[in-house]
């Protein structure tokens, strides 16, 4: 059975989040299936304070896994006592390149990343925002309404655990530095079901790649912290005097090679005590033509003598695809 976090009515001052905005309800899942819709609904009470007319263009957020499709989300917003008359199932629209933030001059997703982060979680999250996508009456000062927000997402095939979260706001104020002038709620989420062992966002990992968002024609930075451990262990690389960086690409679907060779070429630079990177071109790292498209690469690391390997859990080498917008 699903577990549902609901909240129906505002009975606490935590809840009270702005002078002019409070959560009424939050309607969510805790668990949801691999592969499935989720339906989350947000009821808000808006005091519009002092005497002047302002029009708010409401601007509503969500953080979830960057492997999930923003195409996926659906947002629309209701009200039965708004100025100028109910109104159901209003639609929002996906922001664009030209929605920008007015505290930032950014897009909004980035806005959002920049000025609020990943709310915890410690692989890859995207914010993808919507904007309200009809013109309606001004908000008066003095006027006092409700109206609930409807989101339905799809969860990804993968079984995982992260914290979601959402903003909501408006293109007026954008995200702003005072927190009274836009909501925030996260949850941890965790879906169910999959083939995968889960995949856990919340807790830091012992490698990355810089940027998070690439192509294999990029250079990237690929990072490990073998301060991390794995299952309440220590990495058997903690403490090495030296790493190196063992992989394998993929090409044209089944064809691949592999760079195993202590060397100069493998060898991590060490950032801090346990904690390497190296950077590198994959196409000149494998030797391949920049013609030819690298569809992900398998690795693991190793000490100078190769007698200590980190791997996955199960024995597995790791996987990274390439991950572009």
């Amino acid at each position: 059975m699903k577990r549902y976090i609901q909240i129906l009515t505002v009975t606490s001052a935590v809840l009270l989040v702005a002078a002019c905005m409070q959560i009424l309800s939050f309607t969510h899942p805790e668990t949801a299936p691999v592969n499935s819709d989720v339906n989350v609904s947000i009821g808000v009470g808006i005091d519009i304070e002092g005497s002047i007319d302002v029009r708010h263009t409401p601007v509503v957020s969500i953080l979830v896994p960057a492997a999930w499709n923003p195409a996926d989300i659906v947002m629309t917003y209701s009200s039965v006592n708004a100025p100028g008359g109910p109104f159901t199932g209003s639609p929002m629209r996906l922001a664009t390149a030209s929605d920008v933030e007015v505290k930032t001059g950014l897009g909004w997703n980035a806005a959002l990343l920049k000025k609020l982060g990943t709310k915890g979680n410690y692989d890859p999250v995207q914010w993808v925002t919507f904007i309200d996508n009809t013109t309606h009456p001004t908000w008066v000062g003095g006027v006092s309404f409700t109206a609930t927000i409807n989101i339905k997402f799809k969860t990804g095939s993968e079984n995982l655990r992260a914290y979601l979260a959402y903003f909501i706001g408006n293109t007026q104020d954008g995200v702003h530095d005072d927190t009274q002038y836009f909501l925030l709620r996260d949850i941890l989420f965790e879906t169910t079901g999959g083939s995968n062992a889960l995949h856990d966002y919340t807790v830091p990992k012992m490698w990355n790649i810089v940027p998070e968002k690439f192509t294999w024609k990029d250079i990237v930075r690929f990072n490990y912290d073998a301060t991390i451990q794995v299952d309440g262990e220590d990495s058997p690389l903690k403490g090495a005097d030296a790493i190196y960086f063992m992989a394998t690409a993929t090409y044209n679907g089944t064809q691949t090679v592999t760079v195993d060779a202590v060397s100069s070429k493998t060898l991590m630079k060490e950032a801090d005590d346990d904690k390497w990177f190296l950077y590198m071109y994959p196409n000149e790292f494998f030797g391949l033509p920049s013609s030819v498209k690298i569809e992900n690469i398998d690795f693991y690391m190793v000490n100078q003598d190769k007698s200590i390997t980190v791997r996955m859990p199960d024995g597995s080498d790791f996987t990274l695809p390439e991950n572009c917008e």
